[in-house]
């Protein structure tokens, strides 16, 4: 699947998992229906209803070096950047900002991996969209809650960008 597939199939999953109520336990039902739609389409070239834009990202990376240049890439593409080193210091930016996107790795210390917090941001607010990444685990669909995408280290920042203004 290219990722345009994924990231249309990933997008669609998630509104219907929104639809129904953000029931636990579905989205591999959600995945299914997404790509059911997907594949009546027959066009690779069919683009969704864009939702809101993202202003707002928040970049949890403990690696303080790829979190600053993660940031300078993205505000200079014109997106607002929160910065948090951990999950622990990202829960406590959510509960007092504004935040319509995280990009978060998955290993880092604390008490919540990125796939906690993962979790987390999808249940507290599922308006919220996220973006895992990680250089020792490739992720699929079924490895991520609804509407998640994931974006492999190393990425560039265009790659990220660009993904974020698909969302």
């Amino acid at each position: 699947m290219d990722q345009d597939a994924y990231n249309w199939i990933s997008r669609r999953a998630h509104q219907i998992w929104e639809q129904e109520g953000c029931p636990s336990g579905k989205d591999r039902e959600h995945w299914y229906r997404a790509v059911a739609e997907w594949e009546t389409k027959g066009n690779r070239s069919y683009e969704p209803p864009l939702g809101t834009r993202i202003v707002t990202v928040l970049v949890v990376e403990d690696k303080a070096l790829i979190r600053f240049a993660t940031a300078d890439a993205l505000e200079a593409a014109g997106f607002k950047v929160l910065e948090a080193s951990c999950a622990d210091e990202a829960l406590v930016l959510l509960r007092g900002h504004q935040v319509d996107a995280v990009f978060t790795d998955v290993n880092m210390p604390g008490q919540i991996d990125g796939l906690g917090l993962m979790d987390r941001v999808r249940t507290q607010s599922p308006e919220v969209r996220v973006v895992v990444t990680s250089a020792h685990i490739a992720l699929g669909p079924f490895d991520l809650a609804s509407g998640v995408f994931f974006l492999p280290k190393p990425y560039t920042p265009e790659a990220l960008i660009k993904m974020l203004k698909a969302l």
